[in-house]
């Protein structure tokens, strides 16, 4: 997992914590959870499992919807892009003839996914629009330039983005057909 959003989950607990004026310890005895372990999640040491994730937002009052709201992605930007030779290859399994290439790990709790081809035909039209949740995309052939809110970035093929769909986006109109993979992470 990213160092940014694991450093930025850890920070957010710790604050969320604050916030409600418990210790360690209280939050630890509400959460039936052991303060070492929450004490290496809010320094940024570990990344808690997703039933560990849950008892502490519960413990806390918080929904997972709210806990990400206000989630900033790398750089300051709303979105992150990964550059086809920015990925890393990563060991998975012991097993001969499989490579994983790492495109991007998000962490996004209580959400529908919605896994989508998309072909965007020559000079396409596109409005702003916004939807209530996350977008990741990767482009599977051809290049296409994105807007996010009032930010742009051109995405050719093998480049992935990741934002928050909430803020207006769209695709500027393409010279070529442009394939790509969509993923939705929408929220219920």
């Amino acid at each position: 997992m990213n160092n940014i959003v694991v450093s930025w989950i850890g920070n957010k607990i710790k604050s969320l914590r604050n916030q409600k004026n418990l210790s360690l310890n209280e939050l630890s005895n509400q959460s039936k959870i052991s303060k070492s372990l929450l004490s290496k999640i809010e320094n940024s040491r570990t990344i808690p499992s997703l039933p560990v994730f849950i008892n502490i937002l519960e413990s806390l009052e918080v929904a997972p919807k709210d806990f990400f709201e206000d989630m900033y992605l790398k750089n300051g930007h709303n979105f992150t892009v990964v550059k086809k030779e920015d990925r890393k290859t990563i060991e998975k399994e012991d097993r001969v003839g499989f490579k994983y290439n790492s495109i991007i790990n998000q962490s996004l709790l209580n959400l529908n996914v919605d896994i989508v081809h998309l072909t965007v035909e020559p000079h396409a039209k596109y409005e702003p629009t916004s939807t209530d949740g996350y977008e990741f995309k990767i482009v599977l052939s051809g290049k296409i330039e994105y807007i996010i809110g009032e930010e742009s970035t051109l995405l050719q093929e093998g480049d992935s983005i990741f934002f928050d769909a909430r803020i207006p986006h769209y695709p500027k109109a393409a010279e070529e057909r442009v394939q790509l993979l969509v993923i939705y992470f929408l929220f219920p």
